[in-house]
């Protein structure tokens, strides 16, 4: 479907590209980008930590007793545990506040937005 108003280059109108529909119908369409982007981030931090714990790990494996080796794959190891409780705990936080404040454990996570 054209949106009025906008046309391209040549004049013609613009078709919107695919998956606006889903944002842009729904008056909460912000809410649920951010939304999704917040889960993108999540998921992205949490696969990045556990990839990083295995090499970490094989890397310590590896070491051979050398002591500079095992060393930094031990600061490495535990800077991935350190990223996934950080980020377990920022998403808890973030439910006990919802639920102190708002009385929903998702209300910080994915709030509502109220409009005409």
């Amino acid at each position: 479907m054209p949106v009025p108003g906008l046309s391209d280059f040549f004049g013609s109108n613009l078709e919107p590209p695919p998956g606006v529909e889903t944002y842009g119908s729904d008056p909460q369409g912000l809410i649920l980008l951010l939304n999704n982007i917040f889960r993108v981030a999540i998921y992205g931090g949490g696969l990045l930590a556990v990839i990083n714990f295995a090499i970490s790990g094989i890397q310590y494996i590896g070491s051979a007793g050398n002591p500079e080796v095992a060393k930094k794959a031990s600061s490495r190891i535990w800077i991935s545990m350190l990223g996934l409780l950080l980020i377990a705990a920022s998403t808890v936080a973030a439910a006990v506040i919802g639920l102190i404040f708002f009385g929903s454990a998702t209300a910080i996570i994915s709030p509502t937005i109220y409009g005409p």
